[in-house]
């Protein structure tokens, strides 16, 4: 751990000593401390993307999401939002896992799954129509993909609570309670270029 920081509550020399926090905590939330690693993790969860276009007339969408963590734990209200062009119309889904909505007025597709197990992998098609030309030469220009997600029980660095003490001396009853809880923080991944697919008759089936 690097650039550790405690609140100002917290006793400095008793955690100098023996690696103990101790304080007597201020009303309401606050953060009791903070740190940085310098291990590099894996993304926890894996998004990558096709795009194909028909020029100009649609454009396709195939995404994959795989969890990168262990399997006993599972990824709650997941939610990964691909940019898709400005004027795109009459779209269609189809997933493996959760449901797909359109965005038109934030120009993106979220894909919404409430349960994520680890080592699970799910897959999502879209299809979207393209009244102009422009759209799908600005397929590539698109923001980043964005994933949201929280993580129950979980610690990407590792650090856990092995002891926990409350001193209470005005008779309110305190109990001693600790939660583990992972979440997306600021969670992107680059779009990829789109694939100028040769135009045909075939349309997939959605």
């Amino acid at each position: 751990m690097e650039d550790v920081k405690f609140h100002q509550c917290v006793r400095l020399s008793r955690f100098e000593n023996d690696r103990t926090i101790s304080y007597i905590p201020p009303d309401g939330d606050f953060e009791l401390m903070s740190y940085r690693l310098q291990t590099s993790v894996k993304p926890l969860i894996w998004v990558e993307a096709v795009v194909e276009t028909y020029s100009g007339s649609r454009v396709e969408y195939l995404v994959k999401a795989k969890a990168q963590f262990k399997r006993k734990s599972t990824a709650n209200n997941v939610e990964i939002e691909v940019p898709v062009p400005d004027d795109a119309d009459t779209p269609k889904f189809k997933c493996s896992n959760g449901s797909v909505s359109y965005k038109p007025e934030r120009s993106c597709l979220v894909w919404k799954i409430k349960q994520f197990q680890g080592g699970k992998e799910f897959i999502m098609r879209a299809h979207f129509g393209l009244p102009s030309v422009q759209a799908a030469e600005d397929t590539e220009k698109k923001p980043p993909i964005n994933i949201k997600f929280e993580i129950p029980y979980f610690t990407v660095s590792g650090i856990q609570v092995r002891y926990l003490k409350i001193v209470e001396k005005s008779g309110y009853q305190a109990l001693p309670w600790v939660r583990y809880i992972t979440q997306n923080g600021d969670y992107q991944m680059r779009m990829p270029e789109s694939i100028k697919a040769a135009k045909h008759n075939a349309t997939n089936d959605y």
